[in-house]
């Protein structure tokens, strides 16, 4: 092509593309949804990252995204399946590597950030092998690129913004490029040669990139690096503190519309159709703040900060915001709320990582969420809260995270709620009272701390007088009754019905009756503990969904009251079981599961939901507690504890080596990464 086709051809796709993004920008700007509002960029603050780099676009887990200035973003798309296990992640991207089939030919991708706006690549395979990569033409919403072949070693693109202006992106390969096009496109497929004896390297990124002879020796001492600082677990139950870093450090995505990093609930397809339309469901996006804590504290509260910037002004947190999936569903699901444990999450992150200027950021918000409950939720005016929604009873249960739980069967609903005082709730409720507490003490809002405990003691005084089944010996939602009277109980067995452990409610008496129920292998307390259903309840044999499936998050809410009532061999063997049943799905298929079933431990629903991870953390928390104040707390082991080691764990700020022998648990502060 001559120069003068060529520019006429550039000029044309650079007004195309802009004119493109224009209007896509126009239209998403008139819509009240638009999450380039005001409230959204106040809670995320400035961006300080002048250049990201990561596999930051949820369609392109292996690949790698470059982002300049919010303005430009240009991604090469290294595929691999979307149910191959997580590689290696870095939080700061020096590293990443991960291995996948390729045409039958087993491939190891590595790659990391050079220098300040580059990565390099080094793929490599026992045999010879020919891979394709593609770049596509608009990765998110705002950010389109035109590309062609400069040399046949090099690819160029020009990224182009929203507004039509246009930065310079290369490519170099040390082998031959064989692309698809040969004349600027918007998006191409090239392809280039792996040999046995000779690795694929490439250097890509904004501005001016020479090759590099020394892309192996930059990723060997990258590699070498990381494997030093990562979180990491060896002994009787693997490393599955790793198993918390990898899924985690793979869950992060960009939108061009909040202009952040966040770590998502996964990758799936129906969960991430849209680039740019990420979903942030509230009780999910929690959990996913204190499992990227123990690695990554910035990326944590940065997920907590675009979780609550869909916060409504009266105080309510939605079931999620940020997603526009198939179908009728809304950019923000206000209908409903979700499970209040977002306060539990932050205060876990504070302890491992400080900062009271974020504390300070979030407290108001999660107190306003706090607060919503009891004006939104208590439908007959007794105190206690009840699941409520916009929609249908359907909707109701939805409310509660537990989407098809036969646990409210029998209710019925009345206005916005269901006409049953739901003990789960209740026990959260309450819960979040406990951890707000604490950080009002740690920001010196006494009066709140003082009227957040009121509340957390008078919550456990109610749920103890009018949810308490002396005939059963559990706790149960209950049904309204009529003016002056108490309701039926509603007694389907589900963990549900031993939340009031989490918030410390029971006394000594019936939390031995609770206990008792709950660790009875012929209700819940089996081989793949704990099952959302009894196993003895005729629906459990159905394993469908949270009909007798084991959830994580369920598994880790109780082990917060099992911690607070249980008997040292209680905590380890929820502890223990839990970690197996994760790591046997990990080692053996490499998914991080929704849910598995309760009757065989296989993973079930989608291999790759970060929430599943938290079996790992019930893991970490058996062996030690994190504290704000750098002391961290060990549980002192009991014949047969398992012999575990964990290396950078965090607490207080500072990291800490702690071995457990089988019987004793030291702990040793470390000067920086082992």
């Amino acid at each position: 092509m001559n120069r003068r086709l060529f520019l006429e051809t550039v000029t044309s796709t650079v007004a195309f593309a802009a004119l493109s993004s224009s209007r896509q920008a126009s239209a998403l700007k008139s819509e009240n949804h638009a999450t380039r509002s005001a409230k959204i960029q106040d809670s995320l603050g400035s961006n300080t990252a002048n250049v990201r780099i990561g596999n930051f676009h949820s369609f392109y887990p292996g690949g790698i995204a470059f982002l300049k200035d919010d303005a430009w973003g240009v991604v090469l798309g290294i595929g691999w399946p979307k149910t191959g296990k997580p590689g290696t992640a870095a939080p700061d991207n020096s590293i990443y590597q991960i291995n996948f089939d390729y045409e039958g030919v087993p491939v190891t991708c590595e790659w990391g950030r050079v220098g300040t706006e580059a990565a390099a690549v080094r793929l490599t395979a026992p045999r010879a092998v020919q891979i394709t990569m593609d770049i596509p033409a608009r990765p998110w919403a705002f950010f389109n690129n035109i590309l062609w072949q400069s040399g046949s070693h090099s690819l160029e693109a020009l990224a182009v913004s929203a507004e039509g202006q246009t930065i310079r992106w290369q490519l170099q390969s040390n082998v031959p490029i064989t692309s698809t096009f040969d004349k600027p496109v918007c998006e191409g497929k090239f392809s280039a040669q792996i040999e046995a004896d000779k690795p694929l390297l490439i250097v890509a990124g904004f501005g001016g990139i020479q090759p590099r002879e020394d892309i192996g020796p930059l990723l060997d001492a990258a590699t070498r690096k990381y494997e030093r600082s990562r979180a990491r677990a060896t002994g009787s139950w693997g490393d599955f503190a790793g198993a918390i870093a990898d899924n985690i450090n793979n869950s992060r995505l960009y939108s061009s519309l909040s202009r952040t990093v966040a770590t998502l609930i996964g990758r799936d397809q129906w969960i991430v159709i849209d680039s740019d339309y990420l979903p942030y469901f509230t009780w999910d996006t929690s959990f996913n703040g204190l499992l990227a804590s123990i690695e990554n504290p910035e990326q944590a509260r940065e997920t907590i900060r675009i979780l609550l910037s869909f916060q409504r002004p009266d105080g309510m947190m939605p079931q999620y915001g940020g997603w526009r999936h198939e179908g009728p569903l809304p950019y923000i699901n206000i209908a409903f709320s979700n499970p209040p444990v977002t306060s539990l999450c932050v205060w876990k992150m504070h302890e491992r990582w400080p900062d009271r200027n974020f504390l300070a950021e979030v407290y108001p918000m999660l107190l306003k969420w706090h607060d919503w409950w009891p004006k939104h939720s208590d439908g007959n005016g007794n105190g206690l809260l009840e699941w409520g929604a916009l929609g249908s009873f359907e909707d109701a249960r939805l409310a509660c995270g537990w989407d098809d739980t036969p646990a409210f069967d029998g209710a019925t609903k009345v206005g916005t709620q269901m006409n049953a005082d739901a003990v789960d709730l209740n026990s959260l409720w309450s819960m979040d009272a406990e951890y707000l507490a604490r950080m009002a003490d740690e920001l010196g809002k006494h009066e709140d701390a003082t009227r957040l405990r009121a509340e957390h003691v008078a919550m456990n005084q109610r749920i103890n007088d009018l949810l308490w089944n002396e005939e059963l010996g559990v706790y149960c939602s209950r049904l309204w009754g009529e003016p002056g009277a108490p309701g039926k109980f509603l007694v389907r067995l589900t963990p549900m019905n031993f939340y009031p452990l989490i918030c410390g409610a029971p006394d000594e008496a019936r939390a031995s009756r609770l206990l008792k129920t709950l660790t009875d292998p012929k209700k819940f307390w089996g081989e793949w503990l704990i099952p959302t259903l009894a196993y003895d309840d005729p629906e459990w044999v159905k394993q469908d969904y949270w009909k007798g499936h084991t959830w994580a998050p369920v598994n880790y809410l109780i082990w917060q009251g099992i911690r607070r009532y249980g008997t040292p061999e209680q905590k380890l063997q929820l502890a223990e079981r839990s970690v197996r049943l994760f790591m046997t799905n990990w080692t053996e298929r490499g998914t991080c599961n929704e849910a598995y079933m309760s009757s065989t431990g296989m993973g079930d629903r989608y291999p790759h939901y970060t929430w599943g991870a938290l079996l790992c953390q019930i893991g970490l928390e058996y062996v030690y507690d994190a504290t704000a104040d750098g002391q961290p707390r060990h549980f002192e082991g009991q014949p047969n504890t398992p012999r575990i080691e964990l290396r950078n764990m965090p607490s207080g700020g500072k990291l800490y080596r702690i071995v457990s022998d089988g019987v004793r648990t030291s702990v040793q502060q470390v000067d920086g990464p082992q």
